[in-house]
């Protein structure tokens, strides 16, 4: 728990404004009481200081994880593959696996392809023993709104499991 309350974390795949992952993971967020927090990964950039395609984000984002009791991940599968922050944060999970996990997960992926590209999210999970409660695979031309009622449901299922978890945690 983080300072007494449900710690929620939603990790999207993409930081793309116009693009649906971004916007499916704010709706979820939007309907889960605090504590939550959100990375979008876009592009890496590179460091300043030096050439380095290193992602400035990775490590913070893994310790994150360990505070997290629901875990909330919204990505673009990009002919049918993981987008590569995503796909280098799911390979440092399955290398070093998290102290303590998030109690429960939400994976969500818009795509126009076979999800290929799941299966090494799906193996990051499994090896650190979090429960995927809901697996949701949506076209990249549905409706986001009729969607986002059922991509909410299942944030809010989730985060109704980890209360069950936690019933002493502040609401």
């Amino acid at each position: 728990m983080h300072d007494g309350y449900l710690y929620t974390l939603g990790i999207c795949g993409s930081a793309a404004g116009s693009g649906p992952a971004p916007e499916c993971l704010s709706m979820m967020l939007a309907a889960l009481p605090p504590v939550k927090r959100a990375a979008f990964l876009g592009e890496v950039l590179l460091n300043q200081a030096g050439p380095s395609l290193a992602d400035p984000l990775r490590d913070p984002l893994y310790h994150e994880l360990a505070d997290a009791e629901v875990l909330l991940l919204v990505t673009p599968l990009l002919g049918g593959a993981l987008p590569a922050r995503l796909s280098a944060l799911a390979t440092l999970l399955i290398q070093k696996p998290l102290p303590k996990a998030p109690a429960y997960a939400v994976l969500v992926s818009f795509n126009d392809q076979p999800r290929v590209g799941l299966a090494l999210l799906q193996r990051a999970l499994t090896t650190n023993g979090i429960e995927l409660l809901h697996e949701l695979s949506v076209p990249n031309e549905a409706d986001l709104v009729a969607f986002g009622l059922t991509a909410i449901a299942a944030a809010q299922q989730a985060y109704g499991r980890a209360r069950l978890l936690y019933p002493e945690a502040l609401p």
